[in-house]
């Protein structure tokens, strides 16, 4: 039997416990590093729809910093799905106070890219404001950063969402690392965000994780109860007809190009992946989508007529049913790719690397293909010339995503976490007044 907990396994229903006059509902004070709005990154997808799923079951109050944008829109957008913000507008980030933060964490023996970068004097103080005005059933941390804000938990259930073992991502990184300063940094970051993620298994009631792979690390490290709790799709927001397929044939990649990996990715696409699969495929192009690319990778665009970039888009969707395949070579990352669930949720087929296709219970040759980096063009060249074949994994790829990772169903895992940690602790009722965006000044 697994040690932890499967999306497949019933776990305790919710608890109906009257913790909020206004709306009777079990009490959850959350937070983030940012609002998980717009939904433009695999970060914001998860944190944004599993905050509303909970929102749909429990009374959920979310506290989050604000550094430019919109903080009235990503407000609206979660209060429309019953989540309730407290964003606290705090300072832009300032090279002094990044170098006092990083001389601190160093101090501290803390990461500080992944965790104490995060940490917000004014984040606390609110997050203290709303424990005392209403103790809530439930503290939940979202990423590894959160758990800066662990001492007001008081004794409060902890829950923590990790969307990635970052030590894992840090090592890959560090093997990959040119020059000898960099390499070395990245292998300290390394231990340090094991350290953290020790704690978070220590402070932490119940651990979220999104594969097995992770949940058995979590498990390994100590932890009292790990729930899996995979990444998901909106199923029906991809749905749509496969009869808008672009002029030439089409090779998709999306992802986050500020992210060194994404960039990676895209760029080995660009110089070996299109040259080869246009010897057999004739007119190939490459489209990259994702906000924040880099210099270089723009540069190539602009000198190969067969590679578009489209950044900051508003809706990605379109290009999934455009495409004739998403390709995933990536060689460095963690967690799981959100950019497979969307293509499996659109009917498009998929090439991976097995580090692209990471913690998806998908089999190769049955809902995608899976090929190291050595073969991945000729991968996705035969894939291109076989549209048959491509339609039937992604056929079965598709019925997978609606029966597995649909954020429908992903959501109920996470809501059962939550009632069973909440119900393990009696909580105080007092009633709490709507929140508002405040303008409160980081210190």
């Amino acid at each position: 039997m697994s040690p932890f907990v499967s999306i497949r396994r019933a776990l305790p229903g919710s608890v109906n416990r009257s913790t909020d006059d206004r709306s009777g509902r079990t009490s959850i004070l959350a937070v983030t590093s940012e609002p998980p709005w717009p939904l433009d990154s695999g970060g914001h997808l998860r944190s944004f729809h599993l905050l509303r799923r909970l929102a749909s079951r429990f009374d959920v109050r979310l506290v989050a910093p604000v550094r430019g944008g919109s903080a009235e829109t990503a407000a609206g957008a979660l209060a429309a799905e019953r989540v309730r913000p407290r964003l606290v507008t705090a300072r832009p980030r300032m090279p002094l106070i990044e170098g006092l933060k990083i001389a601190a964490a160093a101090a501290a023996r803390e990461p500080y890219v992944l965790f104490a970068r995060h940490r917000s004097a004014v984040v606390a103080r609110v997050l203290r404001e709303e424990a005392k005005r209403q103790r809530p059933e439930v503290l939940y941390l979202d990423h590894l950063d959160s758990i800066v804000y662990e001492r007001i938990r008081g004794d409060v259930p902890v829950v923590v969402d990790m969307h990635n073992v970052y030590s894992r991502l840090a090592r890959r990184a560090a093997a990959e690392a040119n020059g000898r300063v960099r390499p070395l940094y990245l292998r300290r970051e390394t231990e340090l965000l094991a350290r953290m993620e020790r704690r978070a298994v220590e402070i932490a009631d119940t651990i979220l994780a999104v594969s097995e792979e992770d949940a058995a690390y979590f498990t390994d490290l100590g932890a009292k109860r790990v729930v899996l709790v995979p990444n998901g799709v909106d199923c029906a927001a991809y749905d749509g007809p496969r009869d808008q397929r672009a002029a030439q044939p089409t090779i998709l990649y999306v992802g986050a190009l500020g992210w060194p990996p994404n960039a990676s990715a895209a760029r080995y696409l660009v110089t070996d992946v299109l040259p080869t699969v246009r010897r057999t495929v004739a007119d190939a192009r490459v489209v990259i989508v994702g906000r924040n690319p880099p210099a270089d990778l723009i540069a190539l665009a602009r000198d190969n007529r067969h590679v578009e970039i489209a950044a900051d888009v508003p809706d990605v969707a379109p290009y999934f049913r455009e495409a004739d395949v998403l390709a995933v070579p990536l060689e460095t990352g963690g967690g799981t790719r959100l950019k497979i669930l969307e293509a499996f949720a659109a009917g498009l087929p998929v090439v991976s690397t097995p580090i692209g296709c990471e913690g998806i219970a998908a089999d190769d040759g049955r809902h995608l293909v899976i090929a190291e980096r050595a073969p991945f063009a000729a991968a996705v060249a035969s894939l291109m010339l076989d549209p048959a074949r491509g339609r039937a994994l992604a056929a079965r790829a598709k019925l997978l995503a609606q029966s597995r990772y649909d954020w429908s169903v992903v959501g109920a895992c996470a809501c059962d976490a939550i009632a069973d940690a909440a119900a393990r602790m009696p909580a105080a009722p007092s009633p709490l007044p709507a929140l508002t965006i405040e303008r409160l000044t980081n210190q």
